[in-house]
């Protein structure tokens, strides 16, 4: 197959699901090319979404980690209000879990979707406890 990823709104859950296939991300102008689609994709919605990103299909390569780490918490910055991690290769997992300490980025990793959602979904709701909307306005499907 060939280089693919396409992102998927869930109405009921109130969530994106990002999917990819053949995403190999080599060097830098593999990683600014996955920046370039992924943004493409999220600049759809018509604010900041609730993400859980399916790592299968996308593979970051140790030449290519550092540069990604920093293009990855730029887009989340960007488009989303909080992203989940599930599936993925070793190395993949690896540079997620690493780069999201060094940049900043969340760094939320359950092996299926189901658990994602529960913990993306136990964190709205603590929030909505704390008296915070856990969309923060603008977000897709939200009243506000």
């Amino acid at each position: 197959m060939a280089w693919s990823m396409n992102f998927e709104y869930d109405a009921p859950n109130d969530v994106v699901t990002a999917h990819f296939t053949d995403c190999i991300l080599s060097n830098e102008a593999d990683v600014l090319r996955w920046r370039r689609e992924v943004e493409e994709h999220l600049s759809k919605y018509p604010g900041k979404v609730d993400l859980l990103i399916n790592l299968d299909g996308l593979v970051v390569k140790f030449t290519a980690g550092r540069v990604f780490g920093k293009e990855r918490r730029e887009v989340l910055e960007r488009y989303t209000h909080r992203s989940y991690r599930f599936g993925g290769d070793e190395m993949t997992r690896m540079f997620v879990l690493t780069s999201g300490a060094i940049n900043g980025a969340a760094v939320n990793h359950y092996s299926t979707r189901d658990e994602a959602l529960a913990a993306l979904q136990a964190e709205r709701e603590a929030l909505r406890k704390r008296g915070f909307s856990p969309f923060g306005g603008g977000f897709v499907g939200s009243k506000a």
